[in-house]
Parts: C-alpha cells; sequence; structure tokens
C-alpha cells in the first residue's frame, strides 16, 4: 500500500483488480467484526420485551445510503466505524444501558456498509480472513473472562481489553483514511447483494459458531473444552481461507449446497429438542469453515474495485439488508414464534444463497500459499491464552458447611441474572448466594450461552466462583434450564423435561448427595409459568411426583409458578410425603410466593429464611436440613 497525503478515493489502476492487504485494513476488519459481535450480546439481554420497536434499530443499516451521498464515503466510514468503537468506550465507561445498545447496534448496522467502503480492493478470501481473527479473538477474550463479557465487568483488566480494542481500531482507521478510500467502480444489484451475506454469517457467529458458552452446554464440554473446539473450527476457517484453495469461478449450486449444510448443521445443535454432546464438535468445527468460505465468494463482488455498473449505494444497501437479516434471526429465536432451530436454520440457508447470487461474478482473489495456511491455523493456536487465563485464574474454595450431618439449601430463580432493567449482574447473584454460604444451590432460569444471558454460561461461572460441581438440566433449550451447584460429594444426578405447555418447555435435574454417613437427594425444578398455565401445573407437579417416586431423605425446590392453597401446590404436597420448608415470606418483589422448597418428613428444616435481596425478579429460598433423628 502505497502512503499519501492525498485523501481522496484513489482511482482504479490497471493491473490485477487487487488491493495489498495491509495490515491496518485488516485489523480494521478484524476489530470492527469482534466490537460488533459483543455490541449485539450485550445490547440484545437490554432489549427485553421492547419487541415492537428494537427491530426498527436493525434497519439503521438503511441510513448508509443517505450519510453517503449528504457527506461523502469519508463520513459514512467515520460513523460507522468510528462511532461503534466510540459507543464501546461509553459503554466500559458508563456500563451497559438501554440507550447505549440502541445507539452501538444502529451505528453497528451503519458499520457493515462502512466495513466495504473501507475494504473495497482487498480479496473476498483477505475479507473473510479478518473476520474469522477478529472473531476468534473476541472468542479468546470471551473464554478468558469466563465467558461473561468484560464490558459488563470494572476493574484493570476490562478496561485494558477495552482500550485495547478500541485503540487498534482507531489507529487503523486513521491509517485507513489518511491513505485514501478506493474508488468505488459500477456495481450491479446482483454483486451488492453479496454484501448482505455478513448479517446472517454475524447472526450465526453469535448464536452457535463464536460461542464458546453454547458449545459447552451443547456438546456437555467444560467452557475450556468449548474454546478448544471453537479454536479448531476458527484455525480450520482461517487455514483454508489463507491458503487461496478458492477458485475464481465457483458454481453457484455449490454454494447453494453449502449454504444447506450449514443450515442444517446449525438447526440440528439448537433449539428444545437439539442433538447433544460430541456429536456438537464435528458440526461446529465443520459450521465454521462453510461459514467462512460463503462469507469470502459472497463478499468478493461488492469488494471489487473494477467494472460496470449502477452506483455503489448499492452496496450499501446490500450491507444494510445484512444488517436486518441479524435481527430477523436473532431477535425470535428464543420467543415462542417458531422453533428454534428455525432461524439459525435459515441463516444457512440464506448466507449459501446469497454466495450463491454473487457466485461466479468475479472479484480479486490471493495466490495459492501453502506457508500462508499454516500460519493462518496458528494464529488460531496462539489465542488458546483465553483458555490459559482462565485455567490459571484463581477461584473460590466452597466455605465447609457448619456440620457434615447439616446442608444449607439455597433455591433461587435467577431469570437469567438479569436485573429490572437487563442488566447482566452476575456479581450481585454470587453476592445474594454467597450471603448464604451455601452447601447446595437449586438454581432455576440459568441461561448458558442464550442471547438474554448476553452468551454468558451463568452456571458455569457461578460454580467457577463458589468452587462446586456444576450439574445443568437443560429445559427450553440445551442453554436454557435449571442446575444445581454442590461442595458435596456427587453420587449420581440425571435430568429431564416435562410435559409441554405453551411458552418454553420446563425440566428438572437432580442430583444425590453424600451427607454424613448417608445420602440426601436434591431437586431443582421450573414449572410453566402464567396465571392461565394452572392446568399444565398441575400436569407437571404429577410428573414431577412420579418421577420421584417417593424416595426418601429427598428436597425439592424450584420456581413452581404456584401461589399458597393453589391447586398445583397441593397436588405436590398432599398425600405426597412432601412438606414446605416456608409458606410465609413473599419471594419476589411483588408480594408474590411462586418459588419453595419441600422435603420428605424424615428431614428436619431450620432456620428457614427469604432473604429480600439480589438483583433477580425472585428472592431466594433459604432452609438448613438434616436428616432426623
Amino acid at each position: 500500500m502505497v502512503t499519501t497525503t492525498d485523501t481522496a478515493p484513489r482511482a482504479a489502476a490497471a493491473g490485477p483488480s487487487i488491493v495489498p492487504q495491509g495490515p491496518a485494513r485488516l485489523v480494521l476488519i478484524a476489530v470492527t467484526v469482534a466490537v460488533l459481535a459483543e455490541t449485539l450480546r450485550y445490547a440484545l439481554p437490554l432489549f427485553g420485551g421492547l419487541s415492537a420497536v428494537v427491530p426498527l434499530i436493525f434497519l439503521a443499516g438503511f441510513l448508509a445510503p443517505v450519510v453517503r451521498a449528504v457527506a461523502g464515503p469519508r463520513v459514512l466510514v467515520v460513523a460507522g466505524i468510528g462511532g461503534l468503537l466510540a459507543v464501546r468506550l461509553l459503554a466500559q465507561a458508563l456500563s451497559p444501558q438501554l440507550w447505549l445498545a440502541f445507539a452501538g447496534v444502529a451505528l453497528g448496522m451503519i458499520a457493515m456498509a462502512s466495513l466495504y467502503e473501507a475494504a473495497r480492493g482487498l480479496s473476498g478470501v483477505g475479507f473473510a480472513t479478518a473476520a474469522v481473527a477478529g472473531l476468534a479473538v473476541d472468542t479468546s477474550v470471551h473464554v478468558a473472562f469466563a465467558s461473561w463479557d468484560p464490558v459488563w465487568r470494572t476493574g484493570l483488566a476490562p478496561w485494558a481489553v477495552c482500550l485495547v480494542l478500541v485503540g487498534l481500531g482507531s489507529a487503523a482507521l486513521v491509517r485507513e483514511l489518511s491513505t485514501g478510500l478506493v474508488a468505488a467502480p459500477g456495481i450491479s444489484r446482483r454483486d451488492a447483494l453479496g454484501a448482505g451475506a455478513l448479517g446472517p454469517f454475524m447472526a450465526l457467529q453469535v448464536l452457535v459458531l463464536a460461542n464458546p458458552a453454547f458449545v459447552a452446554s451443547a456438546g456437555w464440554l467444560p467452557l475450556w473444552g468449548a474454546h478448544l473446539v471453537l479454536i479448531a473450527g476458527q484455525g480450520l476457517a482461517l487455514a483454508f481461507l489463507s491458503s487461496g484453495l478458492a477458485v475464481r469461478a465457483v458454481p453457484g449450486g455449490v454454494c447453494v449446497l453449502g449454504g444447506t449444510v450449514l443450515g442444517i448443521s446449525a438447526g440440528a445443535v439448537t433449539g428444545e429438542y437439539a442433538l447433544s454432546g460430541l456429536v456438537v464438535v464435528p458440526l461446529v468445527i465443520a459450521g465454521q469453515v462453510l461459514a467462512a468460505w460463503l462469507l469470502a465468494v459472497a463478499c468478493r463482488a461488492p469488494l471489487r474495485r473494477a467494472g460496470r455498473g449502477g452506483p455503489v449505494w448499492q452496496v450499501d444497501l446490500g450491507a444494510a439488508l445484512g444488517g436486518f437479516l441479524i435481527g430477523l434471526i436473532l431477535l425470535p429465536y428464543e420467543s415462542d414464534l417458531a422453533p428454534g432451530n428455525l432461524f439459525p436454520g435459515a441463516a444457512g440457508l440464506t448466507l449459501g444463497a446469497l454466495a450463491a447470487i454473487a457466485a461466479a461474478r468475479g472479484g480479486p482473489l490471493p495466490a495459492r500459499a501453502p506457508l500462508r495456511a499454516l500460519a493462518g491455523g496458528a494464529m488460531a493456536v496462539v489465542l488458546l491464552i483465553g483458555t490459559l487465563i482462565l485455567q490459571t485464574s484463581p477461584t473460590s474454595a466452597a466455605r465447609p458447611s457448619a456440620g457434615q450431618g447439616d446442608l444449607r439449601v439455597v433455591s433461587y430463580d435467577i431469570g437469567q441474572a438479569a436485573d429490572r432493567h437487563g442488566r447482566i449482574d452476575l456479581t450481585g447473584i454470587a453476592r445474594t448466594i454467597g450471603d448464604q454460604s451455601p452447601d447446595v444451590v437449586l438454581l432455576q432460569g440459568v441461561g448458558r450461552g442464550t442471547l438474554r444471558s448476553g452468551g454468558t454460561d451463568e452456571g458455569g461461572w457461578l460454580a467457577r466462583r463458589f468452587g462446586m460441581r456444576l450439574i445443568w438440566g437443560p429445559a427450553a433449550s440445551g442453554q436454557y434450564g435449571n442446575a444445581i451447584l454442590t461442595s458435596r460429594a456427587v453420587v449420581a444426578s440425571g435430568t429431564a423435561r416435562l410435559a409441554d405447555g405453551t411458552g418454553a418447555r420446563r425440566g428438572y435435574v437432580w442430583a444425590r448427595l453424600r451427607v454424613g454417613g448417608g445420602a440426601i437427594d436434591v431437586w431443582s425444578t421450573h414449572l410453566q409459568d402464567g396465571a392461565g398455565n394452572s392446568a399444565i401445573r398441575i400436569a407437571q407437579a404429577a410428573e414431577l411426583v412420579k418421577a420421584w417416586s417417593g424416595a426418601p431423605h429427598t428436597i425439592i425446590g424450584g420456581d413452581l409458578s404456584a401461589e399458597p392453597g393453589s391447586p398445583e401446590l397441593t397436588r405436590l404436597l398432599d398425600g405426597t410425603g412432601l412438606r414446605s420448608a416456608d409458606d410465609d415470606d413473599p419471594t419476589t418483589p411483588g408480594g408474590t410466593h411462586p418459588d419453595w422448597v419441600a422435603g420428605t418428613d424424615d428431614l428436619m428444616f431450620g432456620d428457614a429464611a427469604v432473604p429480600h435481596s439480589g438483583p433477580s425478579g425472585h428472592y431466594p429460598v433459604v432452609v438448613t436440613v438434616r436428616p432426623a433423628g
């Protein structure tokens, strides 16, 4: 790249239609993609129930042609990318807030169009390589902070990450603007549609392919194991892209086939009835490579710097369409509008279709370079530093119980750790639990890589915080359900889903713990909520009693969505040998009592309490349990 003081767009020169892939340009793409991914993760929990307004924010990218027409391409790049970086800095300083979420997503949609303006002349392979590298860095940072993003945190380390990202991005932006933007060629509408591929690509990354908490919960892996899987996929994707194995003319049918395979794979590992276990590992790795390849193919045409066609603002519209597709895929994913796996599957199919439309349209491609492929794969391995930081960070040791024959139990619906403003407050949840010095924590409303948890492995984070073992029980999906944390030895455990109802499906998880010279079974469950769903809760309570089957020395705790004297509570307690530990104190700030701890008659309860504290919409129910006699 030639440095010049002329800041006007550079005219296309004769010769090969490729601009050298200078480090500043690649860094700019990588940082922008990384910051956009984190912005989506912190914004979606804050949007909460604003379902009627939020989709409009994802239309903000359609302002890009207006900005270009009024102020020119340089202002478009500064407004989109520079604005996104500025919001990231403000979010770290002020903690994520709703207005910052709106601003960040809106500017992120404009930044998607700005990226194509700043990257013009790069090969599609170069663009995709930088995007995957940025996501690999983002994933490593995510894991280093145990999957709870630094933007939610305070302290030196979160600020250091923020300043490095914003500093690198700003320096790369200034460098690219100082060398001048590449003049745009004529662009056809078909060429411009390829710019939309970045949207479904990003949606798949946020949902699955760059989501370590998702892979940990779906694959039944520790967080560090999930990171190894993601690094393998990202490393293979970088190696494939860097090798130059792409061909100049890619048949559209091959892209459709690739998108179909990607869509089926993404749909298979998401939703209520998703595949789980080690089968998730090859699907995620293959999905990384396919997604990166399809993005590279789709981006070739809108990035070229020579050719005939219409005005360049058509690329802005293509990128804006991609931004709107992010909203169409992510916003309804965890709703009840359709099966959850429909939206990730549609994202894969859409990415393949956009790549097919732009396929064989020309554009710059790098030469084949096996050594560069090795270097690309090796770069991903370096990012295992995130796992190294995670594994070497100090963790809290579980506090010893007051007596080995006693069991201090906390049952708590944490509502995916969101406070009343939608902010993820795991520190507040941990403080509320830690104040009770528990041996066992029965959790409901736990997110492990969900959009509403900000992509956080909440169960894993809390287990690590208390030095306890996590026993997971998926319910509505593999990423949302119930959990048990305990410092006691686990003899056996199990989990199952309850009878289907309206809304999110419910379930339970149980564990048999060694207590003194015997064992106590502990269960965590969450029955169907909603005032009109009493019949469903009665059926679920009956199913729960049947699954328990009258075993002695049992504690069942959870959010039963049932008030004192309700038919569903009667079904659980009357004639079953279970009795409630506390009937008096309300367990929500609104004065209702949906949360309960019950136990068998061969257990004694003491020190029962409902501390009115914590950021969740529920209070914890606390009790000390010991065997009778």
